[in-house]
């Protein structure tokens, strides 16, 4: 009896070791399976090009990826409009062609709504929902779950050319519009350039300028109201007269982000209004840039009074399409490319703003980049795109009819009023569906 109740003891612990070991395998967090057991599975990334990397940072560690993991990855790099209009594309027919995909902050009801996207917090580990910046993790996230890890953290800021307002007579930068457009008229001048053309990219602009004249397109619950906010009329009203008198060149309505920020570091003209952070980090470059040491960051924006402070944010998030057949090495990807490590290696190769939040602590990236203090003055009354459904329809109308406006061949009026119309007809359209 005594011998078969010590044999009874000794398999309970060899079970119980076991079951130990077993457990050993799997993270607290719920995580995915281990890297060896997703060896040889492919997936397909799509991604908009990084206008900052220009090293080729994204391509070089997706390779590492590989080789550490076994997880193959087809990557793929368009501009942002053929990532949007493959990815929307793709999942509006059902999907399947993409694992982790785009996923900008304008998409965000969109996506969700349509179940295009999945949760992804079974994945997460504490530390990522504790110590990435909260607004970022916050943006992306819906009913309590999170649905995408931003790759590019996007807000802008206030950037100038110091020797050119110098020569000019000014010691500090423009604070309000008129005092752009004083800038122009006293040099005879551009007082800057930025993009007005019919893509999302101009959406972008024109939103800033809205938002810094107090103005909303739509209202809190989402309804158009671009015909009556006082602020948009304002804005529209400076933009349009602007454009006459050479406040901005005329180029502004067909250049892209590319063509504006190279046009800043030739030396073209003396403002950046909305820069991101790769811009500053280029011309410091003498490679190119030819006002290397002349460029500094306000710590306040561009706004009507100087009292309307706003920034534009638009960060860009990786997300795991719902019909991924290969979500946990889908995952693997987003958590090896969005680690604190790599986050902190892509900041001081590229100048891409960190989203752990302690990096902007971080004494090596502090001194290669002492304008985050300013910068993080400014990123206090960020804002970015509407949260609605038809948010598509929005920014293609905005692009379109802004230009009618700004060029002169509506007034601004009728610019507007028919923007209105045409909002009204999309959000009804959105939800008829």
């Amino acid at each position: 009896m005594k011998k078969k109740l010590t044999l009874i003891i000794a398999l309970v612990m060899v079970l119980s070791i076991v079951l130990m070991s077993a457990g050993c395998g799997k993270s607290n967090n719920n995580s995915t399976s281990s890297s060896s057991s997703l060896k040889g599975q492919k997936i397909t990334v799509i991604l908009p090009q990084n206008e900052a990397d220009t090293v080729g940072f994204r391509a070089a560690k997706t390779k590492e990826f590989e080789k550490e993991t076994g997880i193959q990855v087809e990557l793929i790099e368009k501009s942002w409009e053929g990532v949007s209009d493959d990815v929307t594309g793709d999942l509006a027919s059902g999907g399947g062609t993409y694992d982790v995909i785009e996923f900008d902050n304008s998409w965000i009801a969109k996506f969700i709504k349509n179940q295009w996207v999945a949760p992804l917090d079974q994945y997460m580990t504490a530390d990522m929902k504790s110590g990435m910046v909260p607004g970022l993790l916050d943006l992306f996230s819906s009913g309590g779950k999170h649905y995408g890890i931003v790759w590019n953290n996007d807000t802008r800021f206030y950037m100038y050319n110091s020797k050119m307002l110098a020569d000019a007579g000014l010691s500090a930068p423009p604070k309000t519009w008129d005092e752009v457009a004083a800038l122009s008229k006293k040099t005879g001048k551009n007082a800057y350039m930025d993009t007005y053309k019919q893509e999302q990219m101009g959406t972008n602009e024109l939103m800033f300028c809205v938002y810094s004249f107090g103005g909303n397109f739509v209202d809190d619950q989402g309804n158009p109201i671009v015909s009556t906010d006082p602020g948009v009329k304002e804005a529209y009203t400076w933009l349009a007269q602007a454009y006459k008198d050479g406040v901005f060149g005329k180029a502004t309505l067909t250049m892209d982000y590319e063509e504006v920020a190279q046009s800043f570091n030739n030396g073209d003209f003396p403002l950046m209004l909305q820069a991101w952070p790769g811009v500053y980090a280029d011309s410091n470059d003498s490679t190119k840039s030819k006002i290397v040491g002349d460029v500094n960051v306000a710590d306040y924006s561009v706004s009507k009074t100087g009292n309307e402070q706003v920034v534009l944010t638009l960060p860009e998030a990786m997300a795991i399409t719902s019909t991924s057949k290969h979500k946990e090495a889908a995952w693997k990807y987003i958590e090896y490319m969005s680690s604190k490590s790599m986050d902190k290696e892509r900041a001081l190769q590229i100048g891409a703003l960190p989203i752990w939040s302690s990096l902007y602590n971080d004494p090596e990236l502090l001194k290669k980049y002492p304008y985050w203090e300013q910068f993080g003055k400014q990123a206090q009354n960020s804002k970015g795109y509407p949260k609605i459904v038809w948010v598509d329809s929005f920014s293609d109308i905005v692009a379109k009819e802004s230009q009618k406006i700004l060029s002169g061949s509506v007034t601004v009026d009728q610019g507007l009023n028919e923007m209105q119309k045409l909002m009204l007809d999309a959000q009804k359209a959105a939800a008829q569906q």
